[in-house]
């Protein structure tokens, strides 16, 4: 049952912003409705042309939410009993997400348009092409990952880098969403992009997992390979089933300074789904 899960999300600014006094580009939302529990983590690109990657990452966790969060959208979804039925309900809510993070864009430009500050930090090209109005949600680049647990399903969705970890009621582990060739070292997909409906990946199943983690790649970036990052959530897990799940949070919370200060330097998101009462019956898997 939706009940038996909760939702929780953390974003603390990154070792190297502190040091070079840059905003914090990662922003993580994450919601408990009645019908559903609603997870997402958005990583602000940091290349000096995406001046307002911290509003874009911000819109777009709004915009995530504000999609997600119609009862309509997660019937619908629920009610799709064909693979044909599901993608096209899924493809629309991606367009829906898209358009209203450039509606957010759009209205965020027209309140506050570039001044002579930022544009003097951006490349020539960059700067030339927000002069004349072209290409602006550029500037706003972001990714997105966002998940939805219901009733009798769960969906994830993700444009751009960092990881969706599953951890099924066995204890495995497994990344569900396809992985994007095109996100390598700095490049990264985005929501800024023409072409981004079609940069989408997502994963649909039926099957409820113990737990779910979204994280942004100053995350996994810390960790030199899968199975290590799968080693940092387990010991969160443990976290989970031996405290409270307030102490479990705020646990990570203190640690992902440390991590980020050892690790990447970049901020770091991270969103939970987890059914407590499974993490808690399979503790000896989270011992390894």
């Amino acid at each position: 049952m939706v009940t038996d899960y909760r939702a929780f999300h953390l974003t603390v600014i990154g070792a190297s912003h502190i040091k070079n006094g840059t905003v914090c580009q990662d922003c993580s939302q994450s919601c408990e409705k009645t019908e559903c529990r609603l997870v997402v983590v958005c990583d602000g690109h940091g290349g000096a042309d995406y001046c307002r990657s911290d509003r874009g990452s911000k819109f777009a966790a709004v915009a995530f939410m504000d999609c997600m969060e119609n009862p309509d959208l997660i019937a619908a979804l629920s009610a799709a009993a064909t693979e044909k039925q599901r993608k096209s309900r899924i493809e629309q809510l991606i367009k829906s997400i898209i358009a209203r993070w450039n509606s957010l864009v759009e209205q965020d430009m027209r309140q506050h348009p570039f001044d002579e500050d930022e544009l003097s930090g951006v490349s020539e090209k960059a700067r030339r092409r927000y002069e004349a109005g072209e290409r602006l949600q550029a500037a706003y680049g972001t990714t997105l990952i966002g998940a939805v647990l219901a009733e009798d399903f769960w969906l994830g969705l993700q444009i751009g880098d960092g990881k969706c970890v599953v951890v099924s009621e066995n204890g495995e582990f497994t990344q569900l969403i396809p992985w994007d060739e095109e996100c390598f070292l700095n490049v990264t997909t985005s929501l800024c992009d023409e072409n981004a409906a079609k940069e989408f990946r997502f994963c649909f199943s039926r099957t409820l997992p113990a737990a779910v983690f979204i994280g942004s790649d100053g995350i996994d970036d810390c960790f030199a390979g899968d199975e290590r990052l799968y080693d940092f959530y387990r010991v969160t897990l443990k976290s989970f089933a031996q405290t409270n799940v307030e102490t479990a949070v705020a646990q990570l919370k203190e640690y992902l300074p440390t991590l980020s200060e050892k690790g990447s330097g970049d901020d770091m998101s991270v969103g939970i789904l987890v059914n407590t009462d499974l993490v808690c019956k399979s503790e000896s898997v989270y011992r390894k």
